[in-house]
């Protein structure tokens, strides 16, 4: 009698324990947490999941999947994970804050990368268009000047090579057109000059705006104790600049 208890003990015992190392093998689970909290959490493989920082996720999740953390103000982060179900794993994340600097930097080589950067979508997409509008308007305008001033050369060369052999009749019939050569070259510039302004004012804008108004901070920055904040009173816009003694 004693034996078959012993034996219906162990029995159970073996029972018990392969019980308890199948539940272990399947509770591993993946948690995220990120600083600050409150962040997105999107996991992406053979299966999509989504939380919210600090999230953990209790599926079972094998293979590789694509981790994506982001937060509004924040850089997007993303990483691989190779997941196993039988392990437990902690990914913990420090998001990087957008900065107006960093936005500026950005607009400062493309315009509307900026606002890009910091979601504003419609805006980037605005200043871009803008940019590429008046590069294509320069490039059309330079590609006319230098077909004008070209043929206003070849009219001053002709000019000269009859005013050396001193023929003033032929001189007074090719005047009309040297001067019109030249006035057609002075336009072609003109409107040369016009597009390189428009191109340089969109950048400039695209510039400014990123720098003075990044989106939740009232287009004030400080650097080293001054402070330099937009204004705008009676119709007029200006650059209030303070610092503390």
């Amino acid at each position: 009698m004693t034996l078959k208890r012993t034996l219906a003990t162990a029995v159970l015992i073996l029972m018990l324990s392969a019980l308890s190392w199948g539940q272990s093998t399947i509770q591993g689970d993946l948690t995220v947490r990120s600083n600050p909290p409150g962040a997105q959490v999107i996991l992406s493989g053979d299966a999509i999941v989504s939380g919210v920082t600090p999230a953990r996720f209790g599926h079972l999740l094998i293979g590789d999947y694509k981790l994506t953390v982001k937060k509004h103000g924040y850089e997007e982060y993303n990483t691989h994970l190779v997941l196993d179900p039988s392990k437990p794993f902690v990914v913990d994340v420090t998001l990087s804050p957008k900065t107006r600097f960093k936005a500026a930097a950005r607009s400062l080589f493309i315009p509307g990368w900026g606002q890009k950067y910091t979601s504003q979508n419609t805006k980037a997409f605005l200043l871009a268009a803008a940019a590429v509008g008046a590069s294509v308007s320069y490039y059309f305008a330079d590609k006319r000047f230098d077909e004008k001033y070209g043929y206003y050369e070849d009219r001053l060369r002709e000019y000269d090579s009859v005013a050396t052999n001193g023929n003033i009749a032929e001189l007074r019939s090719l005047k009309p057109r040297l001067d019109a050569a030249q006035d057609k070259a002075y336009s072609a510039e003109n409107v040369r000059r016009a597009t390189a302004g428009i191109l340089a004012a969109v950048w400039i804008v695209n510039f400014i705006d990123v720098l003075f108004f990044f989106p939740e901070e009232r287009g004030i920055f400080s650097v080293k104790g001054l402070t330099l904040e937009p204004t705008a009173n009676d119709g007029r816009v200006g650059l209030a600049i303070t610092t503390e003694f």
